[in-house]
């Protein structure tokens, strides 16, 4: 008998749905607080109520399982294994808990309600689990995470199933969709027209300004970000500024919106080396970035500008192609054919990293450039 078999025949002998078996199912408790915690809340429940809540949530060991792969398992319609589900969560919802359960319940409401009555899922585990940092391996963190998940319905939350519009989250009584969605929409509309990505302080500031947001006081900062959170019309980037989910800027695919991003990031022209080592160490890429491959990317698109050897920075800086001197003459014409000596070393090094030194070679050349006795103009 293979594992799995032996496994599904210990449940099968441990409740009986159809017979008169009274089975005390124990749930496996380890010396943690979350495992007694849920331990006691379980407690009250009769054994195949205890049974079909550890599959569901995944708290015996596993992963959590369909109402259907529980039927299955035990002989029974998927209709059964969710009023035993169902009877389960109305009794630990009435029944006397222990201090631990009443404070983690009580912060659950506090979390949900202060981020506007609706939060992720796995954001709200991250939270409540953040409140019992017991050091745990990678796979105990995962079991304590899905023990945890199982007191959100104890604290009267209801499960919002992921889909196009929404990632899995939990909402309180209170939860308004219809403010929900109306947050949503106004966001939305602001990146369309705005087109630029914005941190969350950034972009909170500017909302305060719409017309929702003037008619809704109650609706705090917070919750705004939390909307988005919630939504799958928004995300942020590696650098946590927010944008349309499907903006190459906040999912970034290629090396071109992986280098855009990290100009952006450090506000500074760039070698390409450089560049290549922060794609890795900010964690645009999983795999080993080329320096050559960037530099030959980057070199084929006109929204980067070579600088200097081997430096890019982004044209929207202001920066253009060509030589020094080209740039010196650019600056003469656009001046009117004169400047000093000071402000063509500035304006060059706006647009070029190079040393001042160079810059006073390309003003020696007399075949384009006359000097006189406060500056330079063109011949």
């Amino acid at each position: 008998m293979t594992n799995k078999q032996a496994k599904m025949q210990v449940i099968r002998n441990m409740v009986n749905l159809r017979g008169k078996t009274e089975v005390i199912q124990k749930i496996p408790v380890k010396s943690d607080s979350v495992r007694l915690m849920i331990g006691a809340l379980l407690a009250p429940l009769s054994a195949k109520q205890k049974l079909v809540i550890s599959s569901r949530f995944g708290i015996s060991g596993g992963k959590p399982q369909t109402l259907e792969a529980i039927g299955k398992t035990l002989g029974i319609t998927r209709e059964r294994v969710r009023q035993i589900e169902s009877g389960a969560l109305d009794n630990l919802q009435k029944s006397q808990k222990g201090l631990e359960a009443n404070a983690t319940i009580s912060l659950i409401n506090e979390i949900v309600a202060a981020k506007g009555g609706i939060v992720r899922a796995d954001t709200l585990v991250r939270e409540v689990a953040s409140q019992h940092p017991e050091n745990a391996k990678e796979n105990g963190d995962k079991e304590k995470n899905q023990l945890i998940e199982l007191v959100f319905p104890v604290a009267g939350l209801k499960k919002v199933k992921g889909n196009r519009e929404l990632h899995d989250s939990w909402a309180d009584k209170n939860f308004n969709s219809k403010k929900f969605q109306e947050v949503v929409d106004v966001v939305e509309r602001f990146f369309e027209d705005n087109k630029k990505l914005h941190s969350g302080e950034d972009l909170v500031k500017k909302l305060e300004y719409t017309e929702l947001l003037k008619k809704n006081p109650d609706i705090a900062p917070g919750q705004v970000l939390n909307f988005l959170e919630v939504s799958k019309k928004f995300d942020k980037n590696v650098f946590g500024n927010w944008g349309k989910a499907k903006w190459p800027l906040v999912r970034p695919r290629g090396v071109r919106e992986k280098a855009t991003l990290v100009l952006l990031n450090q506000k500074k022209p760039l070698h390409f080396r450089e560049i290549s080592r922060l794609i890795e160490n900010f964690g645009l890429s999983r795999k080993k970035v080329h320096s050559q491959t960037v530099h030959n990317e980057l070199i084929r698109d006109k929204r980067f500008v070579l600088v200097g050897r081997g430096t890019y920075a982004l044209r929207e800086w202001g920066y253009e192609e060509g030589t020094v001197k080209d740039v010196i003459v650019s600056l003469l014409k656009s001046a009117g054919g004169f400047l000093s000596k000071e402000n063509i070393i500035s304006g060059v090094l706006g647009k070029r990293k190079v040393k001042k030194a160079t810059i006073a070679v390309n003003l020696a050349d007399k075949n384009t450039f006359s000097k006189k006795a406060d500056g330079y103009g063109l011949r």
